[in-house]
């Protein structure tokens, strides 16, 4: 039996009538068209999407699918994260994994990857449902980016010089625990939005000004900007030893803030909560069972299992 996890990309974006799906794979054997990012983006136009399948290294090892520079405006689509710890797959499946991911070109959107640093050099890009294991960064004029539902491992912004603007950065998970320096940082970014984050260390620090900030759960925060509009966040003590634990699992939050806080504060609530696992939205293949041989002039039978994800 064959185990596949494929998103069928098509039926969850809003594409141009001529745009294609290019399918990438680097395992081998595997029949996809492409065994590399950069041979999908060599051959994909303006608005194709690149569908990323489970990479045959994992970020701790080789980075998986390499150092990505993406130059041309698609939409890079993988298929989440801990997969088959959560149970949406069986066995088999892995994260689409990539190093330092550099995005050039306006418009573009990235989901259900796992990547190391993200640097953003376009406006309106789009990250979402990803889990990003360092940090995400902005070149000068990389405005209005929305960075929603991702499990964050580093800081968003930039450390000094320029600031950027008009950002959504809402139901995201983040933690730096492992920088050893305990805090989270939002950083020189004016008239933006933070909403309903759970943020894991011990000092939450925004350095923001003209920016609406809400309904977000820390256990504190140091605020060093200037003119924003803080009200509805909620602070509680989550610090504790499963903090250094990257997993998240349906149960996770149980064990450690009250429900009826879950369901008003932090990743979980709001209208686009955390995905567990970070699953693009749309129909999943979690099962596929096929013969590996097929008798000439005879029709094969094959069997998939289909689920949703919102």
């Amino acid at each position: 039996m064959k185990k596949v996890l494929m998103i069928l990309a098509a039926i969850c974006m809003t594409m141009a009538a001529n745009a294609k799906i290019l399918r990438v794979s680097n395992v081998s054997g595997s029949s996809a068209p492409y065994k590399s990012i950069e041979a999908a983006q060599d051959a994909a136009s303006a608005g194709d999407t690149i569908m990323v399948e489970g990479s045959k290294t994992t970020y701790g090892d080789a980075y998986g699918y390499g150092a990505i520079t993406l130059t041309k405006r698609v939409v890079l689509i993988g298929p989440g994260y801990w997969l088959a710890e959560n149970g949406i797959i069986n066995e088999g499946g892995s994260a689409a994994v990539v190093g330092d991911l550099t995005i050039k070109v306006s418009n573009t959107v990235i989901k259900g990857m796992t990547t190391r640093d993200i640097e953003i050099n376009a406006s309106h890009v789009v990250i979402n449902r990803c889990q990003v294991t360092g940090g995400i960064s902005f070149a000068e004029g990389a405005d209005n980016a929305i960075i929603s539902q991702n499990f964050i491992k580093g800081n968003i912004g930039r450390g000094n010089g320029y600031v950027t603007n008009y950002h959504q950065i809402t139901n995201n998970i983040l933690t730096d625990v492992e920088s050893n320096q305990n805090y989270s940082t939002i950083n020189r970014i004016n008239d933006c939005t933070v909403a309903y984050n759970t943020f894991r260390d011990k000092t939450t620090k925004l350095s923001l000004t003209n920016s609406k900030i809400d309904h977000n759960i820390w256990k504190s925060y140091v605020e060093h900007g200037s003119s924003n509009n803080l009200s509805n966040n909620y602070e509680i003590d989550i610090i504790n030893t499963q903090a250094t634990n990257d997993f998240i699992d349906t149960n996770y939050y149980n064990l450690e803030i009250p429900a009826e806080v879950i369901s008003q504060y932090g990743a979980f609530a709001g209208d686009s909560p955390y995905v567990i696992s970070g699953v693009p939205s749309g129909p999943i293949i979690t099962d596929l069972e096929m013969p590996t041989t097929v008798e000439v002039g005879s029709t094969p039978t094959v069997t998939i299992k289909v689920s949703i994800s919102k």
